[in-house]
């Protein structure tokens, strides 16, 4: 009998109107049947989905209930009960194409030293007259094995989502468990942590659906409403890039100074909406009294984030300030 190969994982909670068509998704590839699995561990949902994916699935799907405790538990636990040699998640409010595994799974095996694949997605965003694809997450790094880690110390982007990564579990299990006090992000610590033990691939087409709705991370602005969301979010990027730092001592590696500048925009941008709940000018003072020491450019980026559209803010970022190490 043939060994599993790769591992699907699911994890979700009270989402069992959106899961089946990730289970759906999951079980239309056309990677062979035999040699893949998928995993749902509901961390403690209260709705129907337990019912629903015993009676619509039975045994194609291994359901594990766990009580709630956050989706990086529900996600460590899920690493821990996959049998195959990769592992790919799959957010329980997204979906692949169905040639997703067959495309990403063969590089891992004719390439032993790459650690992770990742891929672009489709964004979609529903409007009133359904889902509209938004925008692709656009990868710009090579799509040939290389050095993603250097990559990501220059500064180069090495987008970070669950939906979009398939892991070789050898190199997983060297960065878990996850470091104390994080309880989201459980993507980005990965992708930027595995780095660190393999090379990467990155695939330009998108090979699956990210679906932005009102109650994701990303979804109806909820993180600038909610004070209690934007300390959350705080103390994760803060532990996100304690783990960081000492993985780079760990390894003899450090960013360079536009990656740290990077790391320092995404501080200050927490940072600039929590100063937000007291009004624009309270942010843009707390940008100018510069208590995180940040360099010039990077204060001049979060204040055009402050005053400018979106759309514009993210344009001058890419076109014109991102092209430059920070200056004083």
């Amino acid at each position: 009998m043939d060994s599993i190969r790769v591992s699907v994982l699911i994890t979700t909670y009270n989402r069992c109107a959106m899961l089946c068509k990730a289970i759906d998704s999951a079980l239309a590839q056309d990677y062979p049947e035999h040699l893949r699995e998928i995993v749902v561990i509901d961390d403690g949902s209260t709705d129907d989905t337990r019912a629903v994916v015993g009676e619509r699935y039975g045994d194609r799907v291994r359901y594990i209930h766990q009580p709630n405790g956050g989706i990086n538990a529900a996600c460590q636990f899920g690493f821990s009960q996959t049998r195959g040699d990769y592992v790919a998640q799959l957010d329980s409010d997204d979906w692949w194409y169905p040639g997703k595994l067959s495309a990403t799974v063969p590089l891992l095996d004719e390439h032993p030293d790459v650690a992770a694949v990742i891929h672009d997605l489709d964004v979609f965003r529903p409007d009133k007259t359904g889902d509209t694809v938004w925008s692709g997450l656009r990868l710009t790094i090579t799509e040939a094995p290389c050095d993603g880690l250097a990559e990501y110390l220059a500064g180069n982007p090495v987008p970070a989502y669950s939906s979009g990564a398939v892991w070789r579990k050898s190199a997983l299990q060297k960065i878990l468990p996850f470091p104390a006090g994080l309880e989201t992000f459980n993507d980005t610590y990965c992708t930027r942590h595995i780095l660190f033990f393999g090379r990467i691939c990155a695939l330009k087409t998108p090979l699956g659906g990210y679906f932005v709705h009102s109650s994701n991370y990303y979804g109806g602005g909820v993180e600038k409403r909610s004070p209690a969301r934007l300390e959350h979010g705080l103390r994760q990027v803060q532990v996100m890039k304690e783990a960081f730092d000492a993985r780079c001592r760990e390894h003899g590696r450090r960013p360079s100074l536009r990656r740290e500048m990077i790391q320092k925009l995404a501080l200050g941008d927490v940072n600039v909406k929590r100063q937000l709940q007291k009004g624009r000018r309270a942010a843009a003072a707390w940008v100018l009294r510069n208590e995180l020491e940040m360099p010039a450019l990077a204060r001049i980026q979060l204040l055009l984030n402050l005053y400018l559209p979106p759309r514009a803010a993210i344009f001058i970022k890419n076109r014109v300030i991102g092209r430059f190490v920070p200056m004083d």
